[in-house]
């Protein structure tokens, strides 16, 4: 019984301690807080980015920025840039070099489970996403194109937004048309009406309605994503919430959003923005959103 329950606590403290402890770079080197104070974890001098802790708190991965000597270039052009996987010691376990065309520095580095680390690189006209295997360096994907990717809490979906921009015949520019992807499948706007011809290539015509999304916000079990959609050039405000079953539902709202404005959820069904000095709450109702209160 007493070694059930020491075990049983150094579960529960190895949980804590993988959820609250940071790492960063200082000096060239990564290092992690621990219970017993900072700890330096490589020494080589080459300088490194984005440290990021797995969720289990056993690994650690970062970017190099440029091939390390023994590391064997790829033929082929772009950033050269180099995923290292370590343990809590110091100890590299693999270099993953990311296959295909990687056009500048990695903006963003992260640990999408214990398995599988997403690495997003941004241009001008858009970001891509690559799906790395920590334990064999193998690229299982890249997304290209789109913005964001936030990824559901368990791991099985990554909303992606992306853009498209229409212009008159006479060169100027009719508005900005976002889409909303989960994984790979267009899931807002609906595809049905003239909104679809936006992601035809080139677009058949300019669509009647221009779409500006928010940021993407999962519910607590991934039942949705949240976000806003300011419509043009009507310029009516909604709040969306889509599905990985590819429904989406949204309601209206009397006030405009400031950029960057996410969406809250409660639980799996209610949801609330603060938006013009007020709180807008909206509960998932079936096929339908609708409000249920709005609070000064």
């Amino acid at each position: 019984m007493f070694v059930l329950r020491i075990a049983i606590i150094a579960l529960l403290f190895q949980a804590r301690a993988a959820g609250n402890r940071e790492v960063w770079t200082d000096s060239n080197e990564v290092w992690m807080q621990t219970a017993n104070g900072s700890r330096q974890l490589t020494r080589d001098g080459n300088p490194k980015r984005l440290p990021a802790l797995a969720p289990d708190g056993k690994r650690l991965v970062y970017v190099v920025d440029h091939w390390l000597p023994d590391i064997p270039r790829k033929d082929e052009h772009g950033e050269e840039e180099d995923v290292v996987v370590i343990d809590l010691v110091g100890n590299v376990l693999r270099h993953i070099i990311p296959e295909g065309y990687v056009p500048r520095e990695f903006d963003r580095l992260e640990w999408i489970d214990n398995l599988r680390v997403g690495a997003m690189a941004c241009g001008h006209a858009n970001c891509e996403y690559w799906i790395l295997d920590a334990d064999t360096g193998k690229t299982l994907k890249v997304m290209m194109g789109g913005f964001e990717f936030t990824w559901s809490h368990d791991g099985r979906w990554v909303a992606r937004r992306t853009i498209a921009y229409f212009g008159s015949a006479d060169g100027m520019s009719s508005g900005e048309f976002d889409g909303l992807l989960l994984n790979d499948a267009q899931v807002y706007p609906p595809s049905n009406g003239e909104d679809v011809v936006a992601f035809s290539t080139p677009p058949l015509h300019i669509p009647p309605h221009g779409h500006n999304f928010g940021p993407f916000t999962w519910s607590p079990h991934d039942a949705w994503v949240g976000f806003t959609d300011q419509q043009s050039p009507e310029g009516d405000v909604y709040v969306v919430a889509a599905s990985p079953l590819g429904i989406s539902v949204r309601d209206t709202i009397p006030v405009d959003v400031e950029m960057g404005t996410k969406v809250e959820w409660a639980d799996d069904t209610h949801l609330q923005l603060v938006a013009g000095g007020r709180t807008f709450k909206f509960v998932v109702d079936g096929n339908n959103l609708r409000e249920v209160t709005a609070t000064q």
